[in-house]
């Protein structure tokens, strides 16, 4: 519940019983089961030009040899997946997430040092072969209008020799429109929660909203420095 910049909210729930959000009132959710224990969701405003999501397991080739053997198990993703060795988490969001998205001209604004540490020990869990998880504000274009996005992006890797995987977690807008929407996307953002039985079934799984909510504390101490990256990338500074 509440209400922010004139907005109301109630609460959403997953029709498969995963998740519950907080959503401004006229605004549309959806979302989808990756695995049993990973969803992806979405929150969008009536317009689509504005969202909050959660974007889960994007996964990418290391090689044409991989699309051909996916494709040979009947593998239907494996013909749109993109492919590209291994790459950070900037690196998958500007090199293969945005490509994905139809999005170009992606510039880091504002790195969060502090919430990038915190987001790493949340999300590069022991085992894993890399990853690299950060934090970060960017500015980008998308059907030719300017886009203003808050991201926090994993690319990870098991080892195997095929694939790795990005996750993105977020929420985007219009840069003319940032100002005063900024605060109905952060809400809603830090609004999922998972319900008990899903958290008792997927217990990892579930933690990643303990995660967005150090995230978005961490993020709002940063509120200011934030701000003033982005008048200086503006002035071009």
């Amino acid at each position: 519940g509440g209400v922010v910049n004139g907005l109301s909210f109630s609460e959403w729930k997953a029709p498969d019983g995963s998740i519950t959000l907080q959503v401004p009132q006229g605004w549309t959710a959806v979302e989808k089961q990756a695995d049993k224990c990973t969803v992806n969701w979405a929150a969008r405003n009536p317009a689509g030009t504005s969202s909050a999501f959660m974007n889960n397991q994007i996964m990418v080739l290391k090689s044409e040899d991989a699309r051909q053997m996916y494709a040979s198990y009947g593998i239907a993703a494996a013909a749109s997946a993109p492919i590209s060795g291994y790459l950070g988490a900037e690196q998958a969001l500007s090199g293969v997430v945005a490509p994905l998205s139809g999005s170009s001209d992606v510039k880091i604004v504002y790195r969060d040092a502090q919430s990038s540490s915190v987001y790493s020990q949340g999300v590069c869990i022991a085992g894993l072969a890399a990853c690299d998880a950060q934090v970060f504000e960017v500015a980008y274009t998308h059907a030719g209008v300017q886009m203003r996005g808050m991201y926090m992006v994993q690319s990870f890797d098991f080892g195997e020799g095929t694939t790795w995987w990005i996750s993105i977690w977020g929420y985007e807008a219009p840069a003319a429109e940032w100002g005063s929407t900024n605060a109905v996307l952060q809400k809603t953002f830090a609004s999922v929660s998972y319900t008990p039985d899903w958290a008792s079934k997927c217990g990892t799984a579930a933690s990643a909203a303990n995660v967005i909510r150090e995230v978005i504390i961490d993020r709002q101490n940063a509120a200011d420095r934030s701000a003033q990256a982005w008048d200086a990338y503006i002035r071009g500074g």
